[in-house]
Parts: C-alpha cells; structure tokens; sequence
C-alpha cells in the first residue's frame, strides 16, 4: 500500500512477467522466541511448525476480520503458501499496519508481514520482499451529495488515509494544500468520511470499491494508475524463508490455485 521509484525492486521484471498477476489494486502480542523451522529449507520461525502472520486486519477484501477470523484473498494465500510448505498458518492479532515492517526488522513475534505492503525503496531498507502476489493502483472517494468531481476540487480540503500507506503519501504529495489526517484503521477512514470530518479517501482501489459497496452514498471519482505490486516482508536475517515463500507462490500460480482465489476475492 510509494509509488515513487520501486523499479528498484527485488526480481520485478522477471516476476512480473511469470506471476502474470492480477490487477488489484493493512494487538499486543506475546514474547516468543525464534527456533529451527525443522526442516532441511534452512530458514527459520517463531513457531515450529507454523508460519507466523502480521497484519492490519481492516483491509478488504485483502485483510478483514469476520468476527474474530480473519479472512480476505490474502489469508487465503497465506493459507496456501504456507500449506505447500508443509506448514500452519496463524495470524497474530490485528496489528497497526505501520508497525509492522519495524515487528519484522526487529523479529521474534511473526516470521511474514501480510497486510497488503506496496514494494517500496524505503521499506526495501528495512525488510526483504517476496515476489508481489498483486498490482495495485490508487483511487479517491468521496461522498456522493460532495459535488467533488475531480481530484483538483480537493485543493485545500480534507483527505483521510491510512497512516504509513501509499494512500497517504500519495495525497500529500499530490493534493495542493491539503490536510491529510492519517487513521489506524481503514474502518476509521471511511467513518470520517461518511459523517463530514473528512472531504475524500485516498486508498488502493480495490479497497476503496469494497467500502463503496459498504457506504452507498460514496464514490469513487478517480483511479490513480500508481502501478505499485504487493509483497510479503520477511526479515532480511531470514533469506532462506523468502525464497521458499517464493517457489510456494510460484506453484499456487502453477497449480490454478491462485486464479480461484482472485475469482473469488478479486472480482
């Protein structure tokens, strides 16, 4: 979910060619500590056995909770990659999205963040990135009776975002004069926007669509062609994890798997 100079990215040409990826557009834990995965791939993870997961779950239809389950295409995935790995996959509880990246610097409470992580130079410094699993695009929302029709209305107004996103970065990059306000959570974001304290919402577009179908008397009035690609981060003492993560990913696109998935979420 910086959007300027990913062509750094790790692998991106090479990936994007052979993922053929769809076009889509983020709790207090307990201390645990790191132990051998057990198995001959050479990498390592909090929890024998299992892969450990890190996310903001308020993030459809990517991340969401449904009750306390987390659901969406990406627990889904994560569910899958983890399988063809012979390992469990457990989500922590939901996480502040702009937390995560440090939990994975700092390791030793999840193996993976998964909370729809736009690949970025910045975070590049911080955290390794597996092969993206989805390109994104950003979009703006406003309510319906606004009168907003084009980006150039909100010169000056109101925008809301989630904090640490490229939707963030974006409209304050982007809109003149604007006063961005940056939400924990996207629920938050969509909230302001509904009852006035906010003018638009800057957010990948996929998300925004959900949210959309969720609050009727908004709109979306521009896509952003941002062409940002989600990954999973891994710490960058862990390599050997991001390249098995990498050949699951690769054998969920071999095996149809992927596809299904994003019929199911995507569409």
């Amino acid at each position: 979910m910086n959007i300027k100079k990913w062509g750094a990215l790790v692998a991106a040409g090479a990936l994007a060619a052979s993922l053929a990826l769809f076009g889509c557009s983020s709790g207090d834990q307990g201390t645990t500590t790191s132990s051998t995965s057990g198995n001959d791939a050479g990498y390592t993870l909090v929890n024998d056995g299992k892969l450990t997961v890190a996310a903001s779950l308020d993030f459809p239809p990517f991340e969401n909770l449904n009750g306390d389950k987390p659901e969406g295409f990406a627990v889904d995935l994560m569910t899958l990659l983890a399988e063809e790995m012979g390992l469990e996959c457990e989500y922590l509880p939901s996480t502040k999205f702009d937390t995560i990246v440090p939990l994975i610097q700092t390791g030793g409470k999840a193996d993976v963040g998964v909370s729809s992580f736009t690949i970025t130079d910045k975070r590049l410094q911080q955290v390794d990135f597996t092969d993206p699993y989805c390109n994104v695009n950003q979009s703006i929302t406003v309510r319906s009776d606004s009168g907003i029709t084009d980006v150039a209305q909100l010169e000056g107004k109101k925008i809301g975002a989630q904090s640490g996103t490229t939707g963030y970065e974006w409209a304050a990059e982007n809109i003149k004069d604007a006063e961005v306000t940056g939400y924990d959570e996207m629920t938050a974001v969509f909230a302001a926007l509904d009852s006035g304290q906010i003018d638009a919402v800057s957010v990948d577009l996929p998300v925004a669509n959900y949210y959309v179908r969720s609050y009727s008397d908004c709109q979306v009035i521009k896509e952003i062609p941002t062409g940002e690609q989600y990954a999973v981060t891994v710490s960058k003492e862990n390599p050997e994890l991001t390249k098995a993560l990498n050949k699951a990913l690769q054998a969920v696109h071999d095996n149809g798997k992927y596809d299904e998935l994003a019929a199911k979420w995507l569409q």
